[in-house]
């Protein structure tokens, strides 16, 4: 496969995941997809450790197969322990509901279970697509976030999102699952990101577009006041800061806050489509 020097970056990345990552990985295509979470998986079982997949768009048998392809010996690589394909319905949605204790306990079992083979640690990485198609978007959210940017453990995770259920995502939700990971990961971008780096420079040059300098200084003072969202708060809680902006001017927040989607999308490689 012919790949771009932006997407050599990018495997190069993911396959120096280090214990501890929580990162977020937005993919356009199949192939795409499968390119860069088999480098990422690959990466660890070469340092010695396990590896999880937890398939959506495809079912396990087509990812073994895929992995085949790829290069994997799979059916060596499951029956020594190191390799481990799920299904979605197994490992994050239980009986049509998102099971958060469920893929916890799961998790942490996997993981005793490789070490006891004498492995370093465990890397994962599960397809989104589940909760998407289930509705199950704030969830999702809520999951990603309890995780934290950071794993305390021998574990190194890479969560795939479909670019155009990303797109699809409530702008607060979009912000929250960007402030969930401490890793970004596109065809063309990958790196740390904290949001609360970001925001705040991406809604005050949208603010600045928008109604001119005045006119942000003004709407910033009265959401200080109202809401005590000094730029330290809107930085840390964008969620907040969207609501108050939707009690402050109503519908119009909309368009602001998708207008700072519209930059956060750019910034990290995410095409937008006319």
């Amino acid at each position: 496969m012919h790949l771009t020097s932006n997407l050599t970056k990018t495997l190069n990345f993911v396959r120096d995941f280090k214990a501890g990552n929580h990162g977020i990985f937005f993919y356009s295509s199949p192939q795409e997809k499968h390119e860069v979470l088999f480098n990422f998986l690959q990466a660890g079982i070469e340092r010695g450790e396990g590896a999880i997949y937890v398939a959506t768009q495809e079912t396990p048998a087509q990812i073994r197969r895929q992995m085949q392809n790829f290069g994997l010996n799979v059916k060596t690589l499951e029956r020594d322990g190191v390799l481990r394909v799920f299904e979605c319905k197994n490992w994050y949605i239980i009986d049509g509901k998102v099971n958060m204790s469920h893929t916890k306990t799961l998790s942490l079992r996997v993981l005793n279970e490789v070490m006891e083979l004498g492995l370093k640690g465990l890397r994962g990485c599960g397809e989104a697509a589940c909760f998407f198609e289930r509705k199950k978007e704030k969830e999702m959210v809520k999951y990603e976030l309890q995780i934290g940017r950071n794993f305390d453990l021998p574990v190194a995770a890479l969560c795939a999102y479909d670019v155009n259920h990303a797109k699809s995502l409530d702008e607060k939700l979009f912000f929250s699952l960007i402030k969930a990971h401490g890793l970004v990961v596109t065809a063309s971008f990958a790196g740390e990101m904290r949001l609360e780096d970001c925001f705040l420079p991406i809604m005050d040059e949208v603010l600045k577009t928008m109604f001119g300098e005045m006119g942000k200084k003004t709407i910033l003072k009265i959401l200080e006041g109202c809401r005590s969202l000094t730029p330290h708060k809107i930085a840390e809680d964008p969620r907040s800061f969207i609501e108050g902006l939707e009690e402050f001017i109503g519908c119009g927040a909309q368009v602001i806050a998708k207008s700072a989607v519209k930059e956060m999308h750019s910034k990290i490689g995410i095409l937008q489509q006319e």
